[in-house]
């Protein structure tokens, strides 16, 4: 019988000589099971020394997918470029018999990170901080040096070597395996541990190895890891994780960072969130002192052990010293009992002088303690005052609300204004039988913009009146699939997918800012009105109509009100809900909260200092990140608040985003 890959695979033993002929190994023992296959010890009989290698032996089956084959040579090639001590070294691939593939590394001891955390391996404080330390460099290391994420971390594929510490395997391999996962011969884990935005089809930034990292932290201070394989992305959102014992709130605080949905939020890299977790200690100035003395007292150890060594002896010649007269003796004991007298003296003024500094020390210590007693006292006056400052700001601001609602309730019948917003609904015609989105009439006014309730974050903020001179229209649903169908078809640009959930009257999805700016110029075109992506300060206005509390309803959230991944529907942490399933908000409007994260005109800026009052956009020369507004399907209730906001980039898509549009009223 001829042999085949399966075959050759089975043969495997201890002894066997295999490889091109060109470059052989002998196998010396098995190791591990492997994803990809069996891990083999084996003497490099081509190199001089043969020096001891570790073999991947790639599964027969996985050999028979070319995307697979393509991509273990692809990896192979760019792993060679990184040559640092804690990537493991991989040498090449090679075949045997043509038929059989295998991978050669440097010697891997076998122990993964993986498999110590399940033994219960016990280290000290120090070595698992060097572990740490130690994967944080290697997976900035191999970004650094390859400009991709590693994509698949977990920690089977982190090699514990006893000398030379992490060797992170697995680099780029994504692709790779989600090619082949139903052919695997062991399951792979690193879904257990990735990100949020890694459950999408879309390039992963470094900042997902961060999340990454953070789970395999986040089960080395705890002894589990934070989620499962079958968790999914919802779970990731909001699932609230447990502050580990080892840490304190503020080193809790930081790894949470790395824990972002917004992956703008997480830490550049994974060397920083190690030092802004674990931060270095500042050494002491006594310490410092001590080590200087330890290292004096080795010197004169070694100095010591120096001179206790055998050394050739050298005689000093002997001298004769003459013979010293009785008057000089007598004059030099008069004289050391002068010098004696002079020290006395001299150390007790040196005594009282000492005694008088501390003194005077005393008392300005007792002064400065005054000092900072009476500006502890200024600065807490100052906070009152500040804070009463603050309350009679708001109290303006609500009594300038109130006058503008009479102001504009005593002239609204010649201003265009509808007089009841959400009664007036129109759609324009597109063609024949084409009409664009239901459109809802709002008013021009003037509300406070950002977080109310303080349950929001720093980029909601300051809180600022925005003033929309003008009314303008919504659309009353989010952009659907039938009018985003529509457009498509007419420009001849794809669908995009609707991960099987329906089309139709569901919201769009899986459209990035680009394809919502596309479809609200078409629009504009076809109709010959002004449409256009709302601006963030028109979205937050229709969003709260005419509301200052956390959402449009009230301050408490309700049940079936919106779906997200805790809003007590049907479609709660799934997919979409079919447009209109809720009810509408004061002013008519549908689904301003929850159902698919809203596309905006606006650039992303970290705060509101910049923010136009006019309800206009912000505009930058240079916008890579947009805003987005509204929260989804799957995210916790406290993101779909009104004032709730995000940033993505104008090109990146996902499930849950979707858009709606805006018109000028002439």
């Amino acid at each position: 019988m001829s042999d085949t890959p399966d075959s050759l695979y089975q043969a495997l033993q201890p002894d066997a000589i295999i490889g091109p002929d060109h470059h052989r190994f002998k196998l010396i023992k098995q190791g591990n099971e492997h994803p990809l296959g069996q891990f083999w010890q084996a003497e490099d009989q081509s190199v001089t020394g043969n020096p001891i290698v570790t073999l991947l032996m790639l599964a027969p089956q996985l050999l028979k997918q070319k995307s697979f084959v393509e991509g273990i040579k692809k990896h192979t090639s760019q792993i060679k470029n990184v040559k640092n001590k804690h990537v493991a070294e991989c040498y090449g691939y090679f075949t045997e018999k043509g038929k059989l593939m295998f991978l050669s590394f440097e010697k891997l001891e076998g122990l993964t990170l993986k498999s110590m955390m399940e033994k219960g391996s016990q280290l000290t404080a120090k070595q698992q901080m060097a572990l740490i330390q130690q994967i944080a460099y290697s997976i900035d290391i191999s970004y650094q040096k390859l400009h991709t994420a590693h994509g698949c971390l977990e920690t089977g594929a982190l090699f514990v070597n006893r000398k030379a510490g992490i060797k992170l395997t697995m680099h780029g391999l994504r692709d790779t395996l989600e090619s082949v996962t139903s052919l695997l011969p062991q399951p792979v884990f690193y879904p257990q541990y990735q990100s949020p935005e890694a459950f999408h089809p879309d390039k992963l930034d470094r900042r997902s190895d961060v999340y990454s990292f953070a789970c395999i932290l986040y089960e080395m201070m705890t002894g589990r890891a934070p989620f499962s394989v079958d968790d999914t992305e919802a779970d990731r959102v909001r699932r609230e994780l447990s502050q580990p014992e080892g840490l304190d709130e503020k080193q809790w605080q930081e790894l949470q960072k790395a824990f972002s949905t917004n992956i703008e939020d997480r830490f550049a890299n994974c060397t920083d969130l190690v030092k802004a977790v674990f931060p270095p200690e500042q050494e002491k100035p006594d310490e410092t002192a001590k080590s200087e003395q330890e290292k004096a007292d080795t010197n004169a150890s070694e100095a010591e052990s120096d001179e206790e060594k055998p050394k050739k002896k050298f005689k000093l010649p002997s001298l004769k010293l003459p013979k010293v007269p009785k008057f000089a003796s007598y004059a030099l004991l008069g004289f050391g009992i002068f010098a004696a007298g002079y020290l006395i003296g001299w150390t007790i003024s040196s005594f009282i002088n000492f005694k008088e500094k501390d003194f005077q020390a005393l008392q300005l210590q007792k002064q400065q303690e005054a000092l900072q007693q009476m500006f502890s006292s200024l600065q807490a006056q100052q906070e009152v005052q500040a804070m009463q400052e603050k309350n009679i700001r708001d109290k303006d601001i609500q009594l300038q609300l109130l006058q503008n609602d009479l102001d504009k309730a005593l002239k609204q019948a010649g201003s265009g204004d509808p007089d009841q917003p959400g009664n007036t609904i129109f759609k324009d015609q597109i063609s024949q039988n084409l009409y664009g989105p239901e459109m809802v009439l709002l008013p021009s006014g003037q509300y406070r913009m950002g977080d109310q309730s303080g349950q929001g974050d720093d980029n909601e903020r300051p809180v600022h009146i925005v003033t929309l001179k003008k009314p303008f229209a919504v659309s009353r649903f989010e952009v659907t699939f039938a009018d985003y169908d529509a457009f498509a078809e007419m420009t001849n640009r794809p669908l995009p997918s609707d991960e099987g959930w329906g089309r139709g009257n569901r919201p769009v999805i899986n459209v990035s800012w680009r394809d919502a700016k596309a479809y609200a110029e078409w629009l504009a075109d076809k109709t010959g009105q002004p449409y256009r992506l709302p601006t963030e300060a028109e979205w937050e206005y229709a969003a709260r109509a005419g509301n200052l509390t956390t959402y449009w309803w009230g301050d408490r959230m309700q049940p079936n009100m919106a779906a997200c991944s805790d809003c007590g529907s049907e479609w709660d942490g799934k997919q979409t809900a079919p447009v209109g399933s809720f009810p509408a908000n004061s002013w008519g409007l549908h689904d301003m909260t929850g159902n698919v994260d809203e596309w905006v005109e606006d650039c992303y800026e970290d705060n509101y200092n910049l923010a136009p009052l006019d309800g206009s956009a912000y505009i930058q020369r240079v916008c890579s990140n947009r805003v987005m507004r509204g929260g989804s399907w799957f995210e916790i209730n406290r993101l779909i608040r009104p004032a709730s906001r995000y940033r993505h980039p104008t090109d990146a898509k996902r499930n849950s985003w979707g858009f709606r549009v805006a018109l000028d009223v002439q």
